[in-house]
């Protein structure tokens, strides 16, 4: 299995996303990750896709995309040739005597702290999904009350799509 990205450009209105998601969910593929915003333009949103699947898997989820109504362009974007960012937020319990270490154990990252109160402490972390990894990787010492990932959102390097 080869994980996959997938950039599609849709008609901006109700409806869209639950007919591209269905068509995951009707041939039985997984949804890794999913990102959706609005363009430039206000009539279009990207909606960015990571699924895995065989090669045969995506060449027909690929072909059945396009023939939706509301797609307007659908885009393999190969990773040697991509922009890929993730934002995450995690709440964690951090009580002063301990955010010492927290904060050491992440100095190798750049970070945001949007919160902070007695004993807790929120991050706000953006990565490619490696570096999101690392970075989880490094607070695992401390509690996790709550974490929030967006998906990957993703644009290429190539050419316009």
């Amino acid at each position: 299995m080869n994980a996959w990205l997938i950039s599609l450009l849709v008609n901006n209105h109700f409806g869209v996303l639950t007919r591209v998601t269905g068509l995951f969910s009707r041939r039985g593929y997984n949804i890794a990750s999913l990102s959706v915003g609005e363009t430039h333009d206000p009539r279009l949103s990207r909606i960015t896709i990571e699924t895995n699947t065989n090669g045969a898997g995506i060449n027909q989820v690929m072909k059945q995309l396009q023939k939706l109504e509301d797609v307007k362009k659908v885009r393999l974007l190969p990773r040697s040739e991509t922009v890929e960012k993730e934002l995450l937020l995690v709440k964690l319990v951090a009580p002063p005597a301990r955010r010492e270490r927290l904060f050491e154990d992440i100095s190798s990252f750049s970070y945001q702290i949007p919160y902070a109160d007695e004993g807790r402490v929120v991050l706000e972390f953006t990565g490619s999904p490696e570096q999101c990894g690392a970075f989880l990787d490094a607070i695992k010492p401390n509690t996790v009350l709550e974490l929030c990932r967006t998906g990957i959102t993703a644009i290429s390097t190539a050419d316009i799509l």
